[in-house]
């Protein structure tokens, strides 16, 4: 999989899926645009230089954590090839924005939009070739829970007032090293064995 410009591609698909989506599900009407965002962009909403211009869908990664399922056995495979691989998982908030009540509503579009009509335990997968994937790769988009308090934990980070979203994980990124040789093999010899001791 990619390398240190992994969680930046899969930021880029995700978006990417639900643009493709929209297009599908809402063809020759007012349709949002689904949009990265970063801390910063919430604070100059629809305004002439921001990225979220209603109406869009802002997909913001607020937190990253270590994929523990998967790490001993990619820790194992590095152990032979000399290629560090750490998996993550990012986690995301996406909202919606609109005028008035609507930006409420519009948060269910990401559902249907990145499940692309399945049942909504379908996990989506998501990959552009850009940013250093391989043949086969996929990341798994699948709804996170999150605790009312760690959601209001997220929000008193960031200068926004709280807004209405739904919480995915993105699962498993593989963030792969640069090779590095692998450790040779411990022997022993034991010297003076065929001498007999007087």
């Amino acid at each position: 999989m990619a390398g240190y410009r992994a969680l930046a591609a899969v930021g880029r698909s995700i978006v990417a899926l639900l643009n493709r989506r929209f297009e599908e599900q809402l063809p020759g009407q007012r349709r949002p645009e689904a949009v990265l965002a970063g801390t910063a962009d919430f604070d100059k909403v629809n305004t002439p230089s921001a990225i979220i211009q209603y109406p869009a869908i802002s997909v913001y990664c607020y937190r990253l954590s270590v994929d523990r399922e998967t790490r001993p056995g990619w820790s194992s495979v590095a152990s032979f090839d000399g290629i560090p691989r750490l998996p993550v998982r990012m986690h995301l908030l996406v909202s919606a924005w609109d005028e008035g009540s609507r930006g409420g509503a519009g948060v269910a579009w990401p559902g249907g939009a990145s499940a692309g009509g399945a049942k909504a335990s379908s996990p989506a997968r998501c990959c552009t070739r850009p940013g250093g994937w391989q043949p086969g790769d996929a990341v798994q988009v699948v709804q996170d829970d999150l605790a009312l308090d760690s959601m209001s934990e997220a929000f008193q980070a960031l200068t926004t007032d709280y807004r209405l979203c739904i919480t995915y994980v993105a699962r498993v990124i593989r963030i792969d090293g640069a090779p590095r040789p692998t450790a040779e093999r411990v022997t022993s010899v034991l010297a003076g064995a065929d001498e007999v001791a007087p």
